[in-house]
């Protein structure tokens, strides 16, 4: 297992979505059960998604 940012992860395999994420969002910890090399970007793509919508249900709009 390894544990890493999800600003690493995405640096790593597919830079061109961190400017997606929002500051609190990169610094989410991730943990990869086979670690970082066995990623494809359909997987970082869904591990983003997971965290955006986490992080979405905590914004209260008006």
């Amino acid at each position: 297992m390894q544990q890493v940012s999800l600003e690493n992860l995405v640096q790593y395999v597919s830079p061109q979505w961190l400017h997606l994420l929002k500051m609190e969002e990169r610094s989410r910890s991730i943990v990869l059960r086979n670690g970082i090399q066995k990623l494809n970007e359909e997987d970082v793509a869904e591990i983003m998604e997971a965290v955006i919508k986490e992080y979405a249900k905590e914004t209260l709009y008006h």
